[in-house]
């Protein structure tokens, strides 16, 4: 039974890493818990941790080591595939504005802690760890102590102490802040979401929406889908696949595909356009989505990562996917929408 109790209690290996287990699995779930309308999500996996290290729980040093240095890689590795495509290109609509702000943001803090640093006292190994948590920044934080080890050969836990004090009141001060000018202000969170919505369908065209729909319209039937879109210039869609009435055969469209009475083709379309699109076409069906894939098929979905510096900027009609290489781009997800 020595191993149970290596186990739980050691510093080996195997009870650190079921200790951070523990701490991340605990976190997350209490983190979806809700107080008067408050969750801290993802953040009670730290506080978690604090707590567990007031009680005396401790991890091997060497896998600590690990897991802060192979975990920060990942978060950089993780925030530069998300917004590294698009980062240059962003410059162009203010965001040389945001990354001033940014930068004025960190110096304010740097000023602030070297203020109170003077003040007090405090070593600055101490405050930078301080600073990392009062602005919730944990890559600050491991680069922080790496800095701090390449430059003096040994770790200094001082560093970590005043992350972990700063960081709740980090937290939990932006929320009182947030609450406070809300009532002092009030701010109706239904309206503002309604507001956010509105912006977000105009900026965005809305959420895409599949549907089916059988050509009813005589206006445009023997008419290319070119000649379709032009119809239809001020709504957003894309026409992806046809069935034939007349040889019951599913096909790629594209844009010199001629629509006939009674074809059946798959709409992907904005939200708001929906009704727009089934008015002006035809009447809508219901069909699964895979029954616009037989198992005979050819035809390939695919999701493509845009990883290409020069793609962007660009239109897709500008690629000319379509004409050139017979592909429908129906859905582009940025950033989560």
């Amino acid at each position: 039974m020595e191993w149970i109790n290596e186990l739980l209690w050691g510093e080996g290996v195997g009870h650190s890493i079921l200790l951070l287990s523990v701490v991340i699995a605990l976190g997350i779930q209490l983190g979806k818990l809700k107080l008067f309308g408050i969750s801290l999500g993802i953040t009670m996996v730290l506080f978690v941790g604090i707590l567990l290290g007031h009680f005396g729980f401790t991890a091997n040093p060497s896998v600590v080591h690990f897991f802060r240095e192979f975990g920060l890689i990942l978060f950089v590795y993780s925030v530069g595939m998300q917004v590294g495509p698009g980062f240059f290109s962003s410059f162009r609509k203010g965001g040389v504005t945001l990354n001033m702000l940014a930068c004025g943001i960190v110096f304010l803090g740097v000023i602030t802690a070297l203020v109170i640093h003077y003040i007090t006292g405090i070593p600055i190994p101490t405050m930078v760890g301080i600073l990392s948590g009062a602005v919730t920044n944990t890559p600050g934080l491991g680069a922080a102590q790496q800095a701090y080890s390449d430059m003096t050969g040994g770790p200094d836990e001082t560093i970590a102490l005043g992350y972990a004090v700063a960081y709740p009141l980090g937290v939990i001060g932006i929320i009182l802040s947030m609450i406070f000018i809300r009532y002092v202000f009030r701010v109706s969170f239904a309206k503002e979401t309604e507001l956010l919505e509105e912006e977000t369908d105009m900026e965005s065209g809305g959420e895409a929406i599949p549907i089916s729909l059988v050509v009813k319209n005589p206006a445009i039937f023997g008419r290319s889908v070119s000649e379709l879109s032009k119809l239809l210039e001020h709504r957003e869609f894309v026409i992806s696949r046809i069935l034939r009435n007349d040889t019951n055969r599913i096909e790629i469209v594209a844009g010199n595909t001629v629509l006939n009475g009674d074809d059946k083709i798959f709409v992907i379309t904005a939200e708001h356009d929906v009704e727009a699109i089934k008015t002006f076409i035809g009447q809508e069906i219901q069909m699964d989505r895979k029954q616009w894939i037989p198992a005979e098929s050819q035809f390939i979905s695919r999701r493509i990562l845009v990883t290409r510096s020069e793609i962007n900027g660009k239109q897709l009609g500008a690629l000319q996917l379509r004409r050139l290489h017979g592909i429908n781009v129906t859905r582009i997800n940025r950033a989560g929408l």
